[in-house]
């Protein structure tokens, strides 16, 4: 992993984390709620990469890279959200204590 740029965190993301609620009728409702935002880069994987992740997460076809400090508490029973697209967190790619950079894998679907 190496490091990356200011500059190339150009996708503004809202995050949001799953919470239960009891409704009106006393059933369980699932809402999402937005925690905070984030600048992050977008990239789909491929080759290599893909086949390595889709090992420990089955679907997770995108990679999201932001800084560590934002995203370190992140699983996934967070969402991030980018417009239209919704991207459901397969797990966090925790880089080495050294570099600033995180790497969460998603799965990306539309609102």
């Amino acid at each position: 992993m190496t490091n990356i740029f200011s500059g190339d965190l150009r996708h503004r993301l809202r995050i949001e984390k799953k919470t239960n609620k009891i409704g009106p009728r006393g059933q369980a409702l699932e809402e999402w709620s937005e925690v905070g935002r984030m600048w992050a880069k977008i990239t789909p994987m491929w080759g290599m990469e893909l086949e390595v992740a889709r090992k420990r997460q089955e679907n997770v076809s995108v990679k999201i890279i932001t800084r560590k400090q934002l995203a370190r508490e992140m699983d996934s029973s967070y969402r991030l959200v980018h417009h239209d697209d919704i991207y459901n967190i397969g797990f966090v790619n925790q880089a080495s204590d050294d570099l600033r950079d995180i790497h969460v894998m998603c799965s990306k679907t539309r609102v």
